[in-house]
């Protein structure tokens, strides 16, 4: 008879245990991990790298992961009053103890009042932040002055290396710490070029950028400005020309990615192939949607020259770009888009 022992599960090392719930979702974990055997009850309370995002999450399941995990336990937050849990901050401000999340590395609030946002960043200890995800839904005037000192405040802590002002229109007011060590920004609401400025000359390691238009003024404020950390940017609503387009790009000279959707007289491939061989020499993937509007209808032989000017060696053989091109023909809309992904060059088409 054998005396082979049989592998189990319940034989790994409890470290072992916890890098597999690393890959795991939180439901897994308390549904169908916990209530194993006493065993795994006492390895999954020990674990300490909780994900908690409570966005679109059920009431029944909001009650049992405030009461089966503990604050301290949890790494990542995520609170929101969205439509189906329109009192979920406020319900959960009642349940839990804000200051017992001493080991948060990620916080996200979507849709949460600037009231709840005061009561939070009062208590909850952010020392160990790197991620700061913020949308408000009601602003309190009365609170203004109080809530652009303790977003300085979350700002200047030494880990905050991620920012996402998804919409909040006080951004530009707070006061930047001096050589913030932020490496992501996104900034919804359109600011200035002077605030974007103050931001970069603050931010040396700032390498990505996201933003929903380009900055206003900066026609007028282009002398002794080169945003050269930047590597990364994406705007996400264009409705400018491409002349002031191209002046904002010439502040960018190092761009790596850069990614584009908009709309405006955008669809000429050899005036982007120069001004990317001019002034971006080192952009190594381009992605954009831009859609353009044309008075008078588009024949087959103008959109074959549109799509001609993104088929230069330079788009094809040097970068590998390829574009994609679509027009209705009742709206004259044409449409242009990269990347195209699992296309050969001759995929480019004209519907």
């Amino acid at each position: 008879m054998s005396n082979t022992t049989v592998p189990s599960i319940e034989t790994l090392p409890v470290e072992i245990c916890h890098h597999i719930f690393d890959n795991l979702d939180v439901k897994t974990i308390l549904y169908s991990i916990r209530p194993v055997s006493r065993l795994f009850l006492s390895i999954v309370n020990t674990y300490n790298r909780y994900v908690l995002d409570l966005n679109l999450i059920s009431k029944s399941n909001f009650y049992l992961f405030c009461r089966l995990i503990h604050p301290q336990n949890i790494i990542s937050l995520t609170l929101s009053n969205n439509e189906r849990t329109s009192d979920q901050i406020d319900l959960f401000i009642s349940l839990v103890h804000l200051r017992q999340f001493t080991r948060l590395r990620s916080l996200t609030l979507l849709d949460i009042d600037e009231s709840q946002l005061n009561f939070i960043l009062k208590r909850i200890n952010l020392n160990l932040l790197h991620s700061f995800s913020l949308n408000i839904r009601q602003y309190a005037n009365k609170l203004i002055a109080t809530t652009l000192a303790l977003l300085s405040s979350t700002m200047a802590q030494t880990a905050l290396r991620k920012l996402e002002f998804v919409t909040w229109d006080r951004m530009p007011k707070i006061s930047w710490p001096i050589n913030s060590i932020t490496e992501y920004l996104t900034a919804n609401n359109r600011i200035n070029i002077d605030d974007l400025y103050t931001i970069l000359q603050c931010s040396p390691h700032l390498n990505t950028l996201i933003m929903s238009e380009i900055p206003k003024g900066m026609i007028n404020n282009l002398t002794s400005i080169c945003f050269r950390q930047l590597t990364s940017l994406t705007i996400k609503n264009l409705s400018v020309t491409i002349d002031e387009l191209e002046l904002f790009l010439l502040l960018t000279s190092s761009l790596v990615y850069l990614k584009l959707i908009g709309v405006g007289q955008m669809l000429n491939g050899k005036r982007w192939e120069q001004f990317i061989e001019i002034n971006l020499p080192e952009l190594n993937k381009f992605e954009f949607y831009f859609d353009e509007w044309r008075l008078t209808r588009q024949t087959s032989t103008d959109i074959k020259l549109i799509i001609a000017s993104f088929q230069t060696l330079f788009w094809i053989e040097h970068k590998k770009w390829l574009v994609a091109s679509n027009i209705t023909s009742i709206s004259e809309l044409l449409s242009l888009s990269f990347p195209i992904e699992n296309k050969r060059t001759e995929d480019v088409y004209i519907n």
